[in-house]
């Protein structure tokens, strides 16, 4: 009797190791097909190509091996000061024109080429994270936008009212819709908001309704990309 119970006691451990073991391998396995699934499990570099050219072929021979690639592409939140519109800007009369019709491509004034701030570069970190990286806007990473002081001629609805009884021009309002369609998050300084009911560039009691379709409001820009880095998001200043 004795005998028994001890064989059968045997039997069942080595019956759990077996299922232990069995275990194991199987989560093992499975883990390894999740990171072979490709987009943001996979630590391949670079995941897609950006021009359809390897790096090698792109920019010469031994490029990838001098290339470092994103190690983290999981839980991404970036934060973007833009406090101006223009990437360069005009001086008439020894004074800035920091408005979008004063944005300017190299030395020459053309108001159809000239280039915006910080957009261009917002562009490049999605097509960074999406197309090198594999990741995915809303999933594995989030870029919020706080705009402030000339920045906001940015936010400005193309042919909106002003406060003068005329519109504003926006050249740049196909660009902010684009980024917001892909994830972009944009958020307007209300102190910048009174400054141009202020100075009329908006209308008072009717400004919201001049913004582009889509932005929202911080109280304070400045404020509000302290509070940004609290929840976790990394600042970038173009």
């Amino acid at each position: 009797m004795l005998y028994t119970k001890r064989s059968n006691y045997l039997y069942l451990q080595a019956w759990l190791l077996a299922a232990c073991v069995y275990a194991l391998a199987f989560s093992g396995v499975a883990s390894a097909g999740e990171e072979n699934l490709g987009g943001a499990s996979n630590n391949e570099c670079p995941v897609g190509l950006v021009n359809g050219m390897t790096l090698d072929d792109e920019f010469g021979n031994g490029t990838s091996d001098l290339t470092k690639c994103l190690d983290r592409r999981h839980n991404v939140k970036v934060v973007m000061q833009i406090n101006k519109p223009c990437r360069d800007s005009y001086v008439v009369d020894g004074q800035v024109k920091n408005t979008v019709a004063y944005c300017k491509r190299d030395s020459e004034k053309d108001l159809d080429f000239g280039r915006s701030y910080a957009l261009g570069n917002i562009n490049n970190m999605i097509k960074d994270y999406e197309i090198t990286h594999g990741m995915v806007a809303g999933k594995d990473y989030e870029i919020a936008a706080i705009v402030h002081s000339g920045g906001g001629y940015l936010l400005l609805k193309d042919g909106g009212e002003n406060g003068k009884g005329g519109t504003n021009f926006n050249k740049f309002e196909p660009e902010v819709k684009n980024l917001m369609d892909r994830g972009v998050k944009f958020y307007f300084c209300q102190n910048t908001t009174r400054g141009f009911i202020n100075n009329m560039t908006l209308p008072a009691g009717d400004a919201t309704a001049q913004l582009i379709e889509g932005v929202e409001y911080v109280t304070a820009g400045v404020t509000s990309i302290a509070e940004f880095q609290q929840r976790g998001y990394e600042y970038v200043q173009p």
